[in-house]
């Protein structure tokens, strides 16, 4: 253990050199690399050759994100990555996808509890050797000691105005400020959260007599109480019901028909978007209740027939969730938000066609759950290369009131608030709404004259320099980079409008 100690102790340097009061960027990768690297040597390989090969081609594949970019998902990828890697090295039998998942998310909550549990058991394993454990035995047997002593010093404060006073004396916000500084808390955190892959540990094997079910489980279901006779009810007026929204949204989204006075197709999309996820989420839930191996739908056709009837009412109902999402957004433009729930209503429809596909396949759930655990790795490892901001600045600006005559002007607060990754659509579209004239410059940009130029060049010097810390280097903005030395300033500069729509000279 006094290996894996130097070990941590060590990365724990290397995180203090790489992110404290940094920006994060390619340093993440490469500390992550490192820890994968550390624990590999630390940790008995009990993984044959291919899955050592597949592990490799794991933690590469994750860490592929956060070199393209840093974000919430690269980031989440390049730690679920680092820990499933380091999991399947150390297994002896190949752990299936859950157990990896399981373990994972719950590695980085378990540091604390795991530190001080190793700690108390080398100091166990010592005492019953009658080795002195040294430093460690010394602080494991003053800890409970002092915070005993801790607890009852508060309680003679609290009743002796005499201690009181005396500690008033002191000042203890001083002497904490020391003790607890930012960087020895972020010495802590970061042992915590690296000490699970430092000092690994296998998953126990479920004895084979737990995996039977006790007699207590099986003698009670309450999944009996929805007979098959209730389930064909159900689902008789699930697809009435839905049969109504479906002809609804075919009337008015996908035909066009005019709706009533005092309502726009964007309000009629904004207020049906968002609920019909939802009800497409309790309807699967429902559906694989009702096709469940022992349930209505294994022993009635009818059932099934009802329910493939009302699965392929959900797909058109997602499809309709996504039509309203598009109007929506054309109407009112479209922001990080809108996109990821693009994606959300793609993985809920992705998800069932895959239990169309496992009722007539009759697959057993275990599929239908690999299926949907599959696509949505895929799904969120495609999207964490896709730079956001970009195609947010392309697509609003694109269809832009200034661009097109209609839809809603550009709000420029929000483009730069996206960060410096929006200015090559700047570049790039700025003397097409110049030259389009939709509107007198003060309507039409919003800005005072020269001020879109400003921020975009306030933006460019922002990148500059945070790229001048090679630890926060990333693909991404590599490729900002090299636009920028191409183009180092506003090219559009000599054709912005003035208030009297002339152009403004450089």
């Amino acid at each position: 253990m006094t290996i894996q100690l130097a070990a941590a102790a060590a990365l724990v340097a290397l995180a203090d050199f790489l992110f404290y009061d940094r920006r994060l960027g390619i340093s993440l990768a490469l500390f992550l690399a490192a820890l994968a690297l550390i624990s590999a040597c630390l940790n008995p390989l009990r993984a044959e050759a291919a899955r050592r090969w597949h592990a490799a081609i794991l933690i590469a594949a994750g860490l592929l994100p956060i070199v393209e970019d840093i974000n919430w998902l690269s980031v989440t990828i390049a730690l679920l990555a680092t820990a499933a890697s380091a999991r399947m090295l150390t297994e002896a039998r190949p752990p299936s996808w859950a157990e990896q998942l399981r373990s994972a998310l719950r590695l980085p909550l378990s540091g604390p509890f795991r530190l001080f549990s190793d700690f108390a058991r080398a100091s166990r394993y010592g005492r019953r050797r009658q080795v002195k454990s040294g430093v460690l035995a010394g602080l494991l047997g003053w800890a409970v000691p002092l915070l005993l002593c801790a607890v009852f010093a508060a309680l003679f404060v609290s009743a002796n105005p005499l201690l009181e006073r005396w500690l008033n004396a002191i000042d203890i916000r001083a002497i904490l400020g020391q003790l607890l500084s930012g960087r020895s808390l972020f010495w802590a955190a970061i042992l915590c959260l690296i000490w699970p892959l430092v000092r690994m540990r296998s998953l126990r094997r479920r004895k084979r007599g737990d995996s039977k079910p006790s007699a207590k489980a099986t003698s009670g279901d309450p999944l009996d109480l929805l007979g098959d006779l209730t389930i064909k009810r159900s689902l008789v007026l699930f697809n009435g019901l839905f049969a109504i929204q479906t002809a609804m949204d075919l009337a008015y989204l996908w035909g066009g028909a005019s709706l009533p006075e005092g309502l726009s197709h964007a309000s009629y999309a904004h207020r049906g978007a968002y609920p019909l996820v939802v009800t497409a989420l309790l309807a699967a839930a429902f559906v694989l209740l009702a096709m469940r191996p022992s349930g209505a739908g294994a022993r009635s056709p009818l059932v099934k027939l009802l329910v493939l009837a009302w699965v392929g009412q959900n797909i058109l109902l997602m499809l309709s969730a996504l039509l309203r999402l598009k109007l929506y957004v054309d109407a009112y433009s479209l922001t990080e938000l809108r996109m990821a729930a693009f994606v959300w209503m793609l993985l809920v429809a992705g998800g069932l066609v895959l239990i169309l596909i496992q009722i007539l396949s009759q697959r057993p759930i275990g599929w239908l759950v690999s299926a949907n655990a599959v696509m949505l790795a895929l799904m969120l490892y495609g999207y964490s290369f896709v730079d956001t901001a970009v195609v947010i600045a392309n697509y609003n600006i694109r269809h832009s009131y200034e661009m097109r005559g209609t839809g809603q002007r550009i709000d420029f607060a929000y483009l730069w608030a996206l960060g410096p990754g929006i200015i090559p659509a700047i570049d790039r579209y700025a003397p097409r709404i110049a030259a389009v004239g939709n509107a007198p410059s003060q309507v039409k940009w919003g800005w005072s004259q020269g001020k879109v130029a400003s921020y975009r060049d306030g933006l460019a010097g922002r990148h500059r320099a945070a790229q001048i810390d090679w630890r926060a280097w990333s693909f991404r903005d590599w490729r900002l980079s090299r636009y920028l030395a191409s183009v180092p300033q506003a090219p559009f500069k000599a054709i912005l409008p003035s208030p009297s729509g002339t152009p403004e000279e450089k």
